[in-house]
């Protein structure tokens, strides 16, 4: 009995699959959807699934009907909303060009316009050159001028002349960076980005404004700087502040040119920890540790100590007293040894002789506080 029915089901399985092959179409693409035209019953029988091909151009028929295809793609978006927004990005993908191209031409009218009737551009140029080359060299020209305006200062002097008399100009000019020397950026994720204030940096700036003109000169923005400035700065004791736009981009860094700082060189010292930022003028730098933050920082007490004894001991050329202390990664611990061993040379003198005649005394006192000598 069993084997009666199970050749009855193939039979009625063979009959049923020769009535849908009309249905099924070459496959092309290789891509196949479900047959929604299957009866029920079969399906729900054979628990099998047909697909047919949606490559064909011609819908398929079945049984004498003809399917309609469907508006649907493989991935389950409208076709004619696919289309529509194709047919709109490349209206607007054109619309650009042109004024991309507009844009363009007016731009070149403009600096050939420029380059026929400026007078500045034609000068040292050889008359015997064909006008399209002479054209040429004055666009060159104009290009280079404008990458170089690009790299140098927003102007030619960086500070105004000197105060005259009867007002008080001092001595000496101090030329200082503000970050990680007299502040630190800090960033928490509770604060977000602050800056912290140097141990002493109080004492140091009223120390040195008595007998230095003091100039704060930074390689970030002033919209940053300002603030920062103003209130770091309580007593105004800061005369000047330069910023990015007031530095040269040399070789990807922003270096400090002090040639266009106004001032006698010989009486300009510069304080910084990046070396990069001073290597025009290195013979007027003092470079020094950089400050991380720490708390129990010293280093602005020394270098107060050192700048007063340069003024105090009237140095006509600050660059003689530099380049010495150019030789060494921390200057400031080499001067606290040399002001140490001169204290002990004087203990020594005094035993010895008793009071030095004034001028050689100083002379000795300059040669060892500041040079080592």
């Amino acid at each position: 009995m069993a084997q009666v029915f199970f050749r009855g089901f193939r039979l009625c399985n063979t009959s049923i699959l020769s009535k849908t092959a009309a249905a099924c179409c070459k496959c092309e693409r290789r891509t196949f959807k479900l047959l929604s035209n299957l009866q029920p019953s079969f399906v729900s029988l054979s628990n099998k699934k047909l697909y047919s091909s949606q490559s064909e151009k011609k819908p398929a028929e079945t049984l004498g009907t003809t399917r309609a295809l469907d508006p649907l793609d493989i991935f389950g978006e409208n076709k004619d909303e696919r289309r529509k927004e194709k047919e709109k990005a490349i209206k607007n993908l054109k619309i650009g060009f042109f004024f991309i191209g507009a844009s363009l031409m007016m731009v070149l009218g403009s600096g050939l316009y420029v380059l026929m009737d400026d007078n500045y551009y034609k000068k040292d140029e050889d008359e015997k050159d064909m006008y399209p080359v002479r054209l040429f060299n004055r666009g060159r020209l104009a290009i280079r001028e404008f990458f170089e305006s690009m790299r140098a200062p927003s102007y030619e002097k960086l500070l105004p002349d000197p105060l005259p008399y009867p007002y008080i100009q001092p001595p000496y000019t101090l030329i200082i960076e503000m970050t990680d020397l007299l502040v630190h950026p800090e960033w928490t994720y509770t604060t977000g980005w602050r800056f912290k204030k140097r141990p002493n940096v109080d004492h140091f700036l009223e120390q040195v404004s008595q007998n230095y003109e003091i100039v704060v000169f930074t390689a970030s923005n002033g919209f940053n700087v300002y603030p920062i400035l103003d209130s770091l700065d309580k007593n105004n004791v800061i005369m000047y502040r330069l910023v990015k736009n007031a530095t040269d981009y040399i070789d990807g860094h922003h270096v400090k040119n002090i040639d266009r700082i106004n001032r006698d060189l010989s009486k300009v010292i510069m304080v910084d920890w990046n070396a990069d930022s001073v290597k025009l003028q290195r013979e007027n730098a003092l470079v020094i540790p950089r400050w991380n933050g720490e708390d129990g920082d010293q280093q602005l007490i020394q270098l107060a100590e050192f700048l007063n004894v340069v003024s105090a001991s009237e140095v006509n050329d600050v660059r003689e007293v530099l380049s010495y202390y150019k030789q060494f990664d921390h200057p400031l611990e080499v001067f606290k040894e040399n002001q140490r061993k001169l204290l002990e040379m004087q203990e020594e003198q005094k035993q010895i002789s008793g009071t030095l005649p004034i001028n050689k005394a100083r002379g000795s006192w300059k040669d060892k506080y500041l040079y080592g000598k």
